[in-house]
């Protein structure tokens, strides 16, 4: 027997026909922050090729924060994820929140040179870290992993950290100060490095690759309550960052033009640059060695069990 629908009835096939299939499928939403940096250009890319959306998720930019301030947001359930450093993940933990790492992000160099650098005066004449004693350095923010890993090579150096005076300016102010004597010399990062090398800084030490080769920087965070409420929406996320990751690392051309793209930064700088390496593996080796030393330098109060906050 042949059923027959009507005006109404035909009237809808006709409107569930044309419903195209990524508005059908019930996308897994993600609130995140950003930062304009060439570390955040895996998830800038895989956001404007739809590859989130491939993999069901409704991957969007909340916030435009870094990773200390953007911690509020997800802690707040304003934010499922935040690429932040990872020193800040290790600090809410610490301090009792149920934060875990979902993936790396990038990493330093295992080899000199790395774009993490303490700059000086050409003309300061300082040639030891133990030098810095009685002196100011600048670091982005106090109590993060610049200032740690600084206070840290000093240590390494012979010297002791606490008679060295540290000052927090942004990374785009600091050259600068060091060039007008402000500071004796800047805990740095990229693009700035080579900024204030071409500006007749110097390195005096690459306190990243120096103390800790491959140190993992920075990754995406999130609560531990959503990572086991979401175990697929977090596989797919790895699985797309993966793959933006995977494109860059291999493809010279489209990761010149991606960080050009996402940062705005003049392509002979891009070039020139000593940019972190991605990768999405984090390494809990590393990671228990960081929080021994951020115990070391007070950052936080005891040692804890790192793989207790990553994220299966």
């Amino acid at each position: 027997m042949v059923k027959k629908f009507g005006i109404a009835g035909t009237a809808v096939l006709l409107a569930l026909a044309s419903v195209p299939t990524s508005q059908a499928q019930q996308l897994e939403p993600i609130r995140v922050n950003r930062i304009p940096i060439a570390s955040y250009a895996p998830a800038d890319l895989a956001m404007e090729r739809g590859w989130f959306k491939e993999e069901g998720l409704d991957f969007t930019v909340a916030a435009v924060a870094p990773g200390a301030v953007a911690m509020q947001g997800l802690l707040s359930n304003k934010l499922e994820l935040i690429y932040s450093s990872l020193d800040a993940a290790m600090k809410a933990r610490a301090n009792g929140f149920d934060v875990v790492i979902v993936s790396n992000n990038n990493v330093a160099h295992t080899k000199l040179p790395d774009g993490g650098a303490l700059l000086a005066r050409a003309d300061s004449g300082i040639t030891s870290l133990k030098q810095l004693e009685g002196k100011t350095v600048i670091v982005n923010v106090l109590n993060n992993v610049n200032w740690a890993f600084t206070r840290e090579a000093v240590l390494r150096a012979g010297g002791d950290p606490a008679k060295v005076q540290f000052l927090e300016i942004g990374f785009p102010q600091m050259n600068d100060a060091v060039i007008a004597g402000r500071a004796a010399a800047a805990s740095n990062t990229e693009p700035f490095t080579t900024v204030g090398m071409e500006a007749g800084l110097k390195p005096i030490s690459f306190m990243f690759t120096e103390v800790q080769p491959g140190l993992n920087i920075a990754g995406w965070v999130a609560r531990g309550n959503w990572v086991k409420e979401h175990p697929k929406a977090v596989a797919a996320f790895r699985k797309v960052l993966q793959r933006s990751i995977d494109l860059l690392e291999h493809n010279e051309a489209e990761r010149i033009a991606s960080i050009v793209k996402y940062t705005q930064l003049k392509e002979e700088l891009v070039r020139k640059a000593v940019f972190d390496p991605w990768q999405t593996k984090l390494d809990p080796e590393d990671l228990q060695k960081q929080v021994a030393i951020y115990q070391r330098h007070g950052m936080i109060d005891k040692v804890f069990d790192v793989k207790t906050m990553i994220a299966p």
